[in-house]
C-alpha cells in the first residue's frame, strides 16, 4: 500500500510537470506566432509604400530633370511617416549585376549603407522595378511596369553612372530599399516575453500551490485516519487498565485473608516447625504478590501532578534517612554533588520523590558493598536542572539499555520490572526527559532533566 501511494504521488507531479512544460511551450510558440505577425506587418507595410511609389513613377511618362523632381518629392513624402526613417531607388543594371549608388533618396541616408549595422531598431526592405524599353517616349512603351519587392535583405554599394538629363532610364531596372524604424515593435514584443514568462511561472505557482495543497490534505485524511485509529487504541488500553486495576483491588483483599491466616497458622503453637515453615513461605510469597499488586496500581492510576517548588537536595537528604537500613546493611555511602546553587523545581512532591527512590533503590540494589553512590544536581546552560544517580555496579548491556524504561522489563533478580517504568510515567508527566547511560569506569548513571522544551 506504501508503495502504490508513493507511485500514484510520483505520478500526479510527472502529470503536473508535464502540464506545466505543454503550457509553456503552447505561450513560446505564440510568442513566435506574435514576432512572425510582427515582422509580416513590417514587411506589408514597405510593400504598400513601394507599389505606391512605384505607380507614382510609372504613372509619368516622360524623363526628365520635370521626372527626378518628381520622384524626389515622392520620396521625400514617404519618410514624412515616423516609421520610415529612409528611402533610395538604386540603379540595378549595372556591370557584372552590381548596382550603383542610389540615385536618389531621402531621409537618413547613412542607414542606407549596406554596411550600416542594421540592429534590433532597425528594418530594411529591398523591391525592385523595371522602365520598359518605350519608358520615356510618350506612351506606355512595351515592357513597362514593376516588380515584387526581394523582401528583407540589404542593398549593395553602386557608383554614379548616368549623367544625362534624367538618371533614370528606359530598359533599365532599379531597386528600391525602405530603412523602417521598428523600435516600437521590439518594445512590444518584449512587454509580450515578459508576459508570456510571467504566465508561464504563475502557472507553474499555481500548479505547484495545488500538488501541496493536494499533499497537505492526503497527509491530513492519513493523519485523521491515524488519530482515529490511536484514539480507539487509547480507549481501549483506558478500559482495560480501569479493568485490570480494577482486578489487583479484587486479588489483593484476598491474598490479604490468606495471608492473615496463614500467618495465624505460623503463629499457632500447635503447628509443628514444618507446618510453620510453609505457612512462613506462604506468608513470603503473599507479601511478595502484595508489593506487585502495588506497584502496578501506581503504574496504572492517573498522573496529574499538584506542582510546588521543590528543593531537590532536600529530597535526597530525606531518602538518604528513609533508605539508612538497606545503606547500612550493604555499607554504602550517599554522596551528593553538583554546583553551589540550589537545585530548585517546580514539581509535584511525593511523585518526584517516587521517582527518585525507584532510581537510588536501584542504585543501591547493584552497587558493590562499601561503595558509594553519588547524586548530582546540576544547572545548565539554559538554567534547566538535572539530576543524575551514579553507581559502581555492573552496568547494563547495549542490548538490555534499549528496554530500559520498558514496563515490566527487569535485570534484577526479583525485580518487577515497574520501577523505571513509573519514573519515566512521573518525568513525562511534569515535562521531563529520564535516560540512561553507562558510567565510565564501570557503572550506570541515570539522569532525570528537566525539558527545554
Amino acid at each position: 500500500m506504501p508503495i502504490r501511494r508513493s507511485i500514484f504521488r510520483w505520478s500526479l507531479v510527472l502529470v503536473l510537470l508535464l502540464l506545466w512544460l505543454s503550457f509553456a511551450a503552447w505561450q513560446w510558440r505564440e510568442l513566435s506566432h506574435e514576432r512572425q505577425q510582427a515582422e509580416d506587418s513590417l514587411d506589408r507595410q514597405c510593400k504598400t509604400a513601394h507599389h505606391l511609389l512605384v505607380s507614382s513613377i510609372i504613372s509619368h511618362r516622360r524623363l526628365g530633370p520635370s521626372f527626378d523632381a518628381m520622384v524626389q518629392g515622392s520620396l521625400e513624402e514617404i519618410v514624412k511617416s515616423n516609421e520610415i526613417l529612409a528611402v533610395a531607388v538604386t540603379d540595378r543594371d549595372w556591370v557584372d549585376g552590381e548596382a550603383g549608388s542610389p540615385i536618389l533618396a531621402a531621409g537618413d541616408t547613412s542607414t542606407l549603407d549596406p554596411e550600416y549595422p542594421v540592429g534590433e531598431s532597425r528594418y530594411r526592405w529591398i523591391g525592385t522595378f523595371s522602365l520598359g524599353p518605350g519608358f520615356g517616349s510618350g506612351g506606355p512603351g512595351p515592357g513597362g511596369g514593376f516588380g515584387g519587392g526581394f523582401g528583407r535583405g540589404r542593398g549593395r554599394s553602386p557608383v554614379e553612372t548616368e549623367t544625362e538629363s534624367s538618371r533614370f532610364q528606359a530598359g533599365h531596372s532599379y531597386w528600391t530599399t525602405f530603412v523602417l524604424d521598428r523600435s516600437d515593435m521590439d518594445q512590444g514584443l518584449r512587454k509580450a516575453s515578459l508576459l508570456r514568462i510571467w504566465l508561464v511561472v504563475t502557472a507553474g505557482l499555481i500548479l505547484l500551490l495545488l500538488a501541496i495543497a493536494w499533499f497537505v490534505t492526503v497527509r491530513l485524511v492519513e493523519a485523521r485516519g491515524r488519530e482515529r485509529i490511536l484514539q480507539s487504541e487509547a480507549e481501549h488500553l483506558r478500559e482495560m487498565g480501569q479493568a485490570a486495576a480494577g482486578l489487583a483491588h479484587e486479588t489483593r483483599n484476598p491474598l490479604g485473608l490468606v495471608r492473615g491466616w496463614t500467618q495465624r497458622l505460623a503463629q499457632a503453637t500447635t503447628s509443628s516447625p514444618e507446618v510453620q515453615e510453609q505457612a512462613q513461605a506462604v506468608i513470603e510469597e503473599c507479601d511478595r504478590v502484595t508489593s506487585r499488586i502495588n506497584q502496578f496500581l501506581s503504574f496504572a492510576k492517573p498522573c496529574r501532578p499538584q506542582r510546588a517548588e521543590v528543593d531537590l537536595g532536600s529530597q535526597v537528604a530525606e531518602l538518604t534517612v528513609i533508605l539508612e537500613p538497606d545503606l547500612e546493611a550493604k555499607r554504602l555511602k550517599i554522596e551528593q554533588r553538583g554546583d553551589e546553587r540550589p537545585a530548585i523545581v517546580c514539581v509535584d512532591r511525593e511523585m518526584f520523590r517516587q521517582a527518585l527512590f525507584n532510581l537510588v533503590s536501584n542504585a543501591i540494589a547493584f552497587s558493590p558493598n562499601e561503595g558509594v553512590i553519588e547524586i548530582s544536581t546540576v544547572h545548565g546552560h539554559d538554567g534547566k536542572v538535572r539530576i543524575e544517580i551514579a553507581d559502581r555496579g555492573p552496568g547494563v548491556s547495549i542490548r538490555d539499555s534499549a528496554s530500559l524504561f520498558t514496563p515490566y522489563y527487569t535485570t534484577r533478580d526479583g525485580g518487577t520490572g515497574l520501577g523505571l517504568a513509573i519514573v519515566k510515567r512521573i518525568s513525562r508527566a511534569h515535562g521531563w526527559h529520564a535516560g540512561f547511560r553507562p558510567r565510565p569506569g564501570g557503572g550506570s548513571i541515570f539522569w532525570l532533566a528537566e525539558s527545554n522544551d
